[in-house]
């Protein structure tokens, strides 16, 4: 027998071990089931991780705003201490009033009346006193039989800034209609001098003037009084004047004086332009 020849009954090589496909599927679905529980797990964090960094584009992702900035925190209030004097109630010695005061200059009233037919003077200084400012008119008629002739005077007074100290107009026999009222022309200058101040509490002068009577108001400073001379029942006397009469008034006054603060602006009477011009007193 040859020497390279073996028996049939020689033993054969081992060779490797192989593993079944099986065991590799089986390791293939475990390691796919472990994969997809950690990527699925706590509401699908980890895989949107991974989508968010690779940009897969998976999901839609809200966009939230950057949170607000703080507001800065408001500086603390500053504390005032008011003077104990600001929460006493006011004494009698510092009280004070309503008061009333001129709404209309001496150069304005003046002029009033020269556009109602009263040919006043020009506002101004007295020839007496430079200090005192002034506009008149004065107009005389003709005496008949034994009554006096009649006679108007009107005289406006008051400083060099304008402000009115009184008012006076003192007529003489003045003429009447049939039934003893007021003539017209004069009446308008009692009408000028009660409008131009727009002070609308003195009601009932104006008709007491009409009509002859006499007549004293009153109020807040201002005093208006329209008489018959008690020895000569002709003649007839009128003023307005504008007076402090109380501690209190002449305190307001001297507080608001016009030292301290703005004149106001000068108002002005509106009238009717429908109205036609008034003609000169007779």
């Amino acid at each position: 027998m040859p020497e390279n020849s073996s028996p049939a009954y020689a033993k054969q090589p081992v060779g490797k071990p192989r593993i079944p496909v099986v065991f590799w599927l089986l390791l293939t679905i475990s390691v796919s089931l472990v994969i997809g529980t950690v990527l699925l797990s706590n509401d699908m964090k980890h895989l949107r991780t991974i989508d968010r960094y690779f940009g897969f584009g998976l999901f839609s992702y809200e966009i939230k705003p950057p949170p607000p900035k703080a507001l800065p925190r408001p500086a603390p209030s500053a504390s005032v201490r008011l003077p104990l004097h600001a929460t006493e109630p006011p004494t009698a010695q510092t009280a004070s009033a309503f008061l009333r005061t001129w709404r209309v200059s001496g150069a304005a009233m003046c002029a009033a009346l020269r556009d109602a037919g009263i040919q006043t003077s020009e506002w101004a200084a007295a020839s007496f006193n430079a200090s005192t400012f002034e506009c008149y008119f004065e107009q005389s008629g003709k005496r008949e039989k034994d009554q006096l002739p009649s006679s108007i005077f009107v005289i406006v007074r008051g400083d060099a800034a304008g402000t009115i100290s009184n008012m006076r107009v003192k007529i003489v026999n003045p003429q009447t209609d049939q039934n003893g009222q007021l003539d017209p022309n004069i009446l308008r200058i009692f009408e000028v001098m009660l409008n131009q101040p727009q002070w609308l509490d003195f009601h009932e002068a104006l008709n007491a003037i009409k009509n002859l009577k006499d007549i004293k108001e009153d109020g807040f400073g201002a005093n208006i009084t329209f008489s018959r001379e008690v020895l000569n029942q002709d003649r007839y006397n009128f003023t307005l004047s504008l007076d402090a009469a109380s501690g209190p008034q002449t305190r307001t006054r001297n507080y608001f004086s016009d030292r301290t603060w703005l004149r106001s602006p000068e108002p002005t009477v509106e009238t009717d332009p429908a109205q036609p011009a008034p003609a000169s007193a007779q």
